[in-house]
């Protein structure tokens, strides 16, 4: 590794952030979450920051990234920094590692608004390298293979991969769907076949289980259905059920009413849409989806105005799910891509 005395940027791998830094952290992935919303670009939950596991099998390592304030690494050469001529150190980036058992890690990475287009990401990629294959895994971490999510076509991150080589292994799309307006189409929700029932729109709590319960009948990946079950295990939002006749569940789609500006229109996501793979073919995600739009229109939380646009992420190789989208109305928006290191047999999260 570089010898950090003689560059711009510091950092040191921590199992559990505390003191300055986590306060820093804190401040800058909030700093950051608000400048990057509209854009769609990654974010990263606070939750996140000031976890130490996300489960039994994951362990988490955080890396807080330090430069003077008032130093740029685009026009300095770091053989002539004095540390004692310049402010003291700010935490400008941050970069959390999520390691699976199989020494697969999930990286997430932000640089703080103020301190962006100053070269910091590369001249931390040229530090740190992108060797995951050396005995201890990436930089002494243990992680074997690093996988990275690049949200709405991050210029940023095609250029950074492109400079470093870095390959682009799964793709999913960002759509979108007018609830109001001229080019909205009616919300009519389809009949769900007889004896199964569609359930009122409730909160995200306590049957977090069931959920999951449907989760694991459903014909998804299990790296998606493991990040959808900690998603669900520390999420907020609405959910809407379809049950049988004896109370069984069999889908549900996960929402929120509460929007966010985009591309100046008041939009709501939809986070998930699951049904069991015994219940598939009978129009039940239509039903939900629909169901879910209506529900983002027509009662957003108090104080606030219903959603204009309806938002979600899709994977494009479900071709179902691309048709049952495009017949709802939902046309597709921008892209997102997953960016890999190293090799692993464990296929990406993609939605779906």
């Amino acid at each position: 590794m570089i010898d950090q005395a003689q560059s711009i940027i510091s950092y040191s791998w921590t199992p559990q952030l505390d003191g300055d830094d986590l306060d820093q952290i804190l401040a800058l992935v909030t700093a950051a979450s608000a400048y990057d919303d509209e854009a769609g670009f990654a974010q990263i939950d606070p939750a996140d920051v000031t976890s130490t596991d996300v489960t039994g099998d994951i362990r988490v390592l955080h890396l807080p990234i330090r430069a003077h304030p008032d130093l740029n690494p685009a026009d300095l050469n770091p053989a002539d920094l004095n540390p004692d001529e310049y402010a003291p150190p700010v935490v400008v980036a941050y970069l959390r590692l999520a390691i699976g058992a199989g020494g697969l890690a999930t990286v997430s990475y932000v640089v703080h608004p103020d301190y962006r287009s100053r070269g910091l990401t590369t001249l931390l990629v040229e530090q740190l390298g992108l060797d995951a294959a050396t005995e201890g895994g990436w930089d002494g971490t243990g992680a074997t293979a690093l996988r990275c999510w690049a949200y709405s076509t991050h210029p940023a991150a095609e250029r950074l991969t492109r400079r470093f080589g870095v390959d682009a292994v799964a793709e999913q799309w960002g759509l979108a769907r007018p609830l109001t307006g001229p080019f909205a189409l009616p919300l009519d929700v389809p009949e769900v076949p007889a004896g199964l029932v569609l359930g009122a729109p409730r909160a995200l709590g306590a049957d977090v289980a069931e959920l999951v319960e449907v989760l694991g009948a459903a014909s998804v990946p299990q790296a998606h259905r493991d990040r959808l079950t900690s998603d669900l295990g520390r999420g907020t939002g609405t959910v809407i059920d379809v049950r049988d006749a004896t109370g069984v569940m069999l889908g549900f789609v996960w929402y929120t009413t509460a929007t966010t500006i985009h591309l100046e229109l008041r939009a709501a996501p939809v986070f998930a849409l699951i049904l069991a793979a015994s219940a598939t073919g009978q129009g039940l995600g239509s039903a939900l989806l629909v169901a879910a739009m209506t529900d983002q229109r027509d009662n957003p939380p108090a104080g606030e105005r219903g959603a204009q646009v309806s938002l979600l992420r899709i994977n494009p190789d479900d071709h179902a799910a691309v048709r049952m989208c495009r017949l709802l109305g939902y046309e597709q928006e921008d892209s997102d891509t997953c960016y890999q290191v190293g090799r692993t047999d464990e296929p990406p999260p993609v939605f779906g």
